[in-house]
């Protein structure tokens, strides 16, 4: 009956002229990042994916998602393979390469964390010097202040592609300091028993994290409003804090 019941509906809106597209839940299909703990795992669950779903689902839209490595969700999003991906930090290069929208999805603080028995001189981002080696993801975006380091020579990159694999290595002693955002950072120190041998440094920065959404996809701009409008809504009826204090 409820099958009957829903047939007739579809032949009532395509009757009076209405398309099956607007009969049928709008849907997004974006590329979401396989390893960011808490913010996103390899099973499509995390802090970015909730929040996504949330707010698409505040405006009627139905999210899937295709998990891949975080380098290439960013080169899919930049090529117009699919409309948006995440987590993209706010800098001078994501605002170039990708539309970044009004609301960002949360602010992530990162820091740098150093060898217990190693420490480095410096006392803050500010004062690194001499082309220290600082383990980093690739692909990643740590702010701009960081870039300038980099590109004054006053840090070298050593690049992998795990904030694990920079836990581990950083503990050998093979670079002298890693950068790691601090909620992924309170869990990976935990699950490699690693609290002893690693600590914090100091702060890199806080930055703003997005669903970047493609400047070549023809959907780009139109999805991009319509998940600052889902962003809104969310946040005004208290699910976007709820699922923030969750985590």
């Amino acid at each position: 009956m409820k099958l009957l019941g829903r047939s007739l509906l579809l032949a009532l809106f395509i009757g009076i002229g209405l398309p099956l597209a607007q009969v049928q839940a709008e849907e997004v299909l974006i590329a979401a990042e396989d390893d960011w703990i808490p913010y996103a795992r390899d099973d499509g669950t995390g802090l970015a994916n909730e929040i996504i779903v949330a707010a698409y689902g505040s405006i009627g839209i139905k999210v899937r998602y295709n998990i891949y490595p975080y380098a290439r969700v960013l080169r899919l999003v930049a090529t117009g393979k699919y409309v948006a991906g995440f987590n993209v930090p706010l800098d001078e290069e994501s605002n170039e390469r990708y539309l970044l929208g009004k609301e960002p999805l949360y602010d992530a603080v990162s820091a740098y964390y150093q060898h217990s028995q190693m420490p480095l001189t410096a006392q803050s981002s500010q004062q690194l010097n001499n082309g220290r080696v600082i383990g980093v993801v690739r692909g990643y975006g740590y702010g701009d202040h960081y870039l300038e380091l980099r590109k004054g020579g006053r840090i070298i990159e050593l690049v992998s592609n795990s904030e694990s694999s920079n836990l581990k290595m950083l503990s050998a002693g093979r670079m002298d300091a890693t950068i790691i955002y601090d909620k992924t950072a309170n869990i990976l120190l935990e699950q490699l028993k690693l609290k002893d041998i690693v600590e914090y440094a100091f702060i890199n920065e806080s930055t703003p994290i997005y669903l970047a959404f493609s400047k070549t996809h023809p959907k780009g701009q139109y999805f991009s409003d319509k998940f600052d409008e889902g962003m809104r809504l969310i946040k005004a009826n208290g699910t976007y804090q709820r699922i923030m204090n969750s985590y």
